[in-house]
């Protein structure tokens, strides 16, 4: 028997992303496995309280990364979603590129995303998130 999944969330989620595309906020290529998104949509994005430029920091702080992790997560379902190839598409190192408000595509930071077996688990999966800064 097949279980029902609720694809509701997942929905209204992509849904509130085309309007931050309309918006000029969040630009996503599916077919080069890259998007830009501006430094104020991807800290509201993530719910972080406070950004790394804030605290003086890089976006690599360990607080900061976690929840613009899971981001960088759901930013690939939905580049997924877009490219209508989701089954393939984990395959393939996917970047996020965090860009200045001011409309240019001059990146802060370039956040790579991709999955790799680690040693002691061969046999699963897990993500690996490579932080550039500029």
């Amino acid at each position: 028997m097949a279980k029902h999944y609720n694809l509701q969330p997942w929905l209204d989620y992509f849904q509130m992303l085309l309007t931050y595309e309309e918006k000029g906020f969040l630009q996503v290529d599916a077919e080069k496995h890259e998007a830009y998104v501006t430094e104020p949509a991807l800290y509201t994005l993530a719910a972080c309280s406070f950004s790394a430029r804030e605290l003086g920091m890089g976006i690599d702080v360990p607080h900061i990364m976690t929840q613009v992790s899971n981001l960088i997560r759901r930013l690939r379902v939905y580049a997924a979603w877009k490219s209508q190839s989701a089954a393939d598409y984990r395959r393939y190192a996917f970047a996020v590129n965090i860009v200045k408000d001011d409309g240019n595509h001059d990146p802060l930071h370039t956040i790579v995303l991709t999955t790799r077996r680690r040693w002691w688990k061969l046999w699963m999966r897990h993500d690996h998130f490579d932080v550039i800064s500029y």
